[in-house]
């Protein structure tokens, strides 16, 4: 994680934003601005571009909230830096000597940004690709560096629409953080108004209107494709929505050529593909991607297509859905198509593993999530939910009739193992869906033990398979290569997916199953 604190031993701080900058970029800039000025130090925000900032709501922006951005033509090369001292650049929402962002002269540079790294990294640096904006990870950083924002409600408005506008009007959210940042940030609800009904304008419309009859529609997967031309990541998300109504489409991806790559919007409106998924398919090697099980974004790099020939992209992002769309088996559980009695048999080890009693958080009855990497689970608290986590601390729900049948609870506090996974990005969290408070799920975890007779069948994958478990009906479990199908003993219609490496530590073969 990147210490901001360590800016602070330079005495002239420039900071960078990429190229026709977008509002996530521009809010990352002005809160570090305003970090840095708090501690005294000498600081100016630049960006270049094909001209200077035009675009309705970021003037109004810039105006609002007072940002001293200073405009540098791509084709001056001006001393950035003023006076005598230690001096640094850090380009925010891009990475220093990447193709859509000037390359400044400077002995020193920091990174901080959301995308795919294309550079190599400096000593200072912090790259999240999987953070929905640029924002998210400013306000982290600004959060452990002890920023207060209760007293500068201009950084969190700028933060708050930083989100907002490059998770598609926060449609796009997946990681934690994002969603922290959105529950948690104090904004001006009046400017935030004010932005958004500035975002659209006349010709916004037409492009929208134009994207909707430049489609590809693939009628037996039911999917279309949609090409509009050079516009705000908003406009994308918009037209998708307005895509997606029609009754023969239940998967769209619309996308626009933008420096360096194409931008995407993905939506889906089925359950058996979730959108942040299908993005990250598509930009797989040649980008990256997220967001919600419905709605999603991506990007493609240019300067990661190596051998993929892109010269029509419309037919070449076809290409990569009709592959998704033919890879995955589907496994529905109370309908499994399964020969139980050609499944092997396993019995769960020993190994201490962590569960939490509902009630012990909140009140019987209230309404709450569990916030982890892969998404929201809904609880609600209640004497018969528990909810378990495993040694990866992945959590998942379970009844207490279930519980009690599988596992003896222990007399310890259970301690998580460390795991690179989740090392300095995200521990489990509790939120209340009403109140709103969010608390941390590990102190209030137990340890327990299998009793022995907790026992599954369980295949090894060989393809690719979306598993749609009993306890949730808006999304699936992915499986893997090499993951196990697992389906409890006492319950054939719980199948769910066990991680290759999770299961070879807490299972063991207990004899081939020879049922009729």
């Amino acid at each position: 994680m990147f210490d901001l604190t360590k800016l602070l031993i330079y005495d002239h701080v420039v900071i960078q934003c990429h190229d026709d900058p977008d509002p996530d970029a521009i809010a990352t800039a002005f809160a570090l601005y305003k970090f840095l000025t708090i501690h005294k130090k000498n600081v100016q925000i630049v960006y270049s571009g094909i001209s200077e900032i035009r675009k309705t709501n970021l003037l109004l922006m810039i105006v609002e909230l007072n940002i001293p951005l200073k405009f540098i033509k791509r084709d001056e090369d001006p001393a950035i830096f003023e006076g005598r001292g230690k001096n640094i650049l850090v380009t925010v929402d891009c990475q220093y000597g990447a193709g859509n962002v000037k390359k400044l002269v400077t002995n020193e540079f920091a990174t901080i940004d959301h995308h795919v790294k294309e550079r190599p990294e400096p000593p200072l640096s912090d790259i999240r690709p999987f953070l929905g904006s640029c924002s998210t990870l400013v306000w982290h950083l600004l959060c452990h560096a002890g920023f207060d924002f209760k007293n500068h409600l201009d950084v969190g408005t700028a933060l708050y629409y930083g989100l907002y506008t490059d998770t598609s009007s926060l449609s796009e959210i997946m990681h934690p953080l994002d969603m922290d940042l959105r529950d948690s940030i104090k904004y001006d609800p009046g400017l935030i108004r004010k932005l958004k009904n500035s975002n659209l304008s006349i010709r916004d419309l037409t492009v929208a209107a134009n994207t909707l009859n430049n489609r590809i529609v693939c009628e037996k997967i039911s999917c279309a494709v949609f090409e509009a031309e050079a516009c705000d990541p908003n406009i994308l998300g918009f037209t998708s929505d307005l895509a997606l109504q029609v009754d023969n489409i239940d998967v769209c991806v619309l996308f626009c050529r933008v420096n360096g790559g194409l931008k995407l919007s993905v939506r889906s409106c089925v359950r058996e593909v979730m959108a942040n998924e299908l993005v990250k398919k598509i930009c797989e090697e040649i980008g990256s991607g997220g967001g919600r099980n419905d709605k999603a974004g991506g990007f493609i790099s240019i300067d990661r297509l190596g051998g993929y020939n892109i010269t029509n992209p419309s037919g070449f992002l076809l290409e990569r859905l009709t592959q998704y769309f033919g890879e995955y088996d589907h496994v529905y559980c109370g309908r499994l198509d399964l020969h139980i009695n050609k499944l092997d048999m396993y019995r769960k080890k020993a190994i201490p593993i962590g569960f939490v009693r509902s009630v012990d958080v909140f009140p019987e009855g209230r309404e709450f999530v569990v916030r982890t990497l892969e998404g929201d689970t809904h609880v609600t608290a209640d004497k018969d939910t528990y909810i378990m986590v495993g040694i990866d601390q992945g959590v998942w729900p379970i009844k207490r009739a279930k519980f009690e049948a599988s596992y003896h609870e222990m007399d310890s506090l259970y301690i998580a193992e460390e795991n690179p996974t989740y090392k300095n990005q995200y521990n489990p969290t509790i939120k209340a869906r009403i109140h709103g408070e969010t608390v941390s799920i590990l102190p209030y975890v137990h340890s327990c033990i299998t009793t022995g007779e907790s026992t599954i069948y369980a295949k090894k994958l060989e393809r690719r398979t979306k598993v749609f478990t009993a306890w949730n009906l808006e999304g699936y479990m992915f499986g893997d290569i090499g993951d196990y199908l697992a389906i409890r003993v006492d319950d054939v219609n719980d199948a769910y997916v066990i991680k290759d490496w999770v299961f070879k530590k807490t299972y063991a073969k207990v004899t081939k199953y020879c049922g009729s």
